[in-house]
C-alpha cells in the first residue's frame, strides 16, 4: 500500500514537473492515513518504477525534471523577493490580517514568465474594502497583474475575511488541499495563520502527514 501511495504522490507532483525529496514525499503523501518517514524511505528503495537523481525521486524516464526544478528555484527566488517587499508594504493596511504566497511560487516552482499569486485574509466585513486598497496600491506602484504583462507582477487571486476561514466544502479536493498546505506565509497578525489552519483540518483527508 505504501508503494502505491508513493507512486500516486510522485505522479501528482509530476503533473507540475516537480521531482520530490524523500522528506517532501513524506510531507505531501497522498493517502488515507499517515505513514512514517522511515517506512516511506524503505519503500522508495524497493520501487522499481522510481528513479533517483541528485537527491530527488521521480518516475522513470522523467529525469529532465530535475534540472528544470533547479532553474525554477532560481527564477522563484527573484519573485519571492518581490513578494516579500510588497507584503511588507501591504502590512501598513490595518484591515489586512495575513499575506501568503500561493501556487507554484510557494514551492519555488515558477517559470520565468510567471506572475506572483498572493493569498490575503482581511478583517471581518472588510474584504472588498481591503481588496480595493490592495489593487489601488499595486496599480500605483506598477506591481499589478494585467493581461499581456504578468511576469513578476502581483495577482491577489484569493481573499478571505477572518470570519469565513474554512474553504467551502465543494472546493475541498486534492488540488485545494495542496494549495493550502504548500502556501508560504509572509506575515500575519494575531495568529491568523494558526486560525486558518485550525479551520481547515479537512486537508488531512488528502495529506495526512502534513504539518504547518
Amino acid at each position: 500500500m505504501r508503494k502505491k501511495v508513493i507512486l500516486r504522490t510522485l505522479a501528482y507532483a509530476d503533473i507540475f514537473d516537480y521531482p520530490l525529496t524523500a522528506r517532501e514525499i513524506h510531507r505531501f503523501l497522498i493517502a488515507n492515513k499517515s505513514a512514517s518517514y522511515i517506512s516511506i524511505n524503505q519503500a522508495l528503495k524497493e520501487l522499481t518504477e522510481v528513479s533517483q537523481k541528485k537527491g530527488f525521486y521521480l518516475l522513470k524516464n522523467r529525469e529532465k525534471t530535475v534540472p528544470l526544478r533547479k532553474k525554477r528555484e532560481r527564477w522563484s527566488e527573484e519573485k519571492l523577493k518581490i513578494a516579500e517587499r510588497v507584503a511588507g508594504w501591504l502590512k501598513l493596511i490595518p484591515t489586512i490580517q495575513m499575506v501568503a504566497v500561493t501556487g507554484a511560487l510557494a514551492m519555488k516552482n515558477s517559470d520565468k514568465e510567471d506572475d506572483i499569486d498572493l493569498f490575503i485574509i482581511t478583517s471581518v466585513n472588510r474584504l472588498w474594502l481591503s481588496r480595493g486598497l490592495v489593487v489601488t496600491f499595486l496599480r500605483l506602484t506598477g506591481h499589478y497583474w494585467r493581461p499581456g504583462k504578468v511576469k513578476n507582477k502581483i495577482c491577489p487571486n484569493m481573499l478571505l475575511d477572518e470570519s469565513h476561514l474554512k474553504i467551502p466544502k465543494k472546493e475541498q479536493d486534492l488540488f485545494s488541499a495542496h494549495e493550502f498546505c504548500q502556501l508560504k506565509l509572509l506575515w500575519d497578525r494575531n495568529k491568523t495563520y494558526q486560525k486558518f489552519v485550525k479551520e481547515n483540518q479537512w486537508v488531512k483527508r488528502f495529506l495526512p502527514n502534513w504539518k504547518p
